[in-house]
């Protein structure tokens, strides 16, 4: 009994070590984005049915869901957070939307974001920071960003909202 219960122990304080505590040094801490403002980040960028919508930083997929389910877009969130990212999962297929919203379990700085029409954040500005020569480098001309509170460095927004605190922009043929 007590080798059960300091196995578990263990097994506990290994899962906070390597799985939530690199999660607030190396990613976000989940702050849930209110539904009002996940309306509002698509309607910014103006989301098309069938276009693709990526979500950095996914939490629980309220994003990616409202995007498939009230645009009509595919949609594809990411999310480093295991907890989390089996939310996110579990979400989707009780709503039945398996086949249009993926969500990855991952760093998002390694998911490639060519096929992206539209990119939602809420993340640090030092982690905006690093995403911009991503952005330049993968997303094509005429996608679109939109960010909740954190500006993106040096780009000059197309619209603001700030009574949502909503950030948006849209890439160019030669950059933002």
């Amino acid at each position: 009994m007590i080798w059960g219960i300091g196995l578990f122990i263990i097994a506990v304080a290994l899962l906070f070590f390597f799985w939530f505590f690199p999660v607030f040094f190396n990613g976000i801490p989940w702050q849930p984005t209110d539904m009002k403002r996940v309306r509002r980040m698509l309607e910014m960028a103006e989301v098309k049915p069938d276009e693709v919508v990526y979500d950095l930083g996914c939490g629980d997929g309220r994003i990616i869901i409202c995007a498939a389910r009230e645009f009509g877009a595919r949609a594809v969130g990411v999310e480093l957070n295991p907890w989390l990212y089996f939310l996110a999962l579990v979400k989707v297929w009780v709503k039945g939307l398996s086949r249009r919203v993926k969500v990855i379990f991952g760093n998002l700085h390694q998911v490639d974001l060519k096929e992206a029409d539209v990119v939602t954040i809420f993340l640090y500005s030092h982690v905006n920071d690093l995403l911009q020569e991503k952005f330049q480098r993968e997303l094509k001309p005429g996608a679109r960003i939109v960010s909740y509170v954190w500006v993106l460095k040096n780009w000059k927004p197309v619209a603001v909202d700030s009574e949502h605190d909503l950030y948006l922009y849209v890439k160019n043929g030669a950059g933002w």
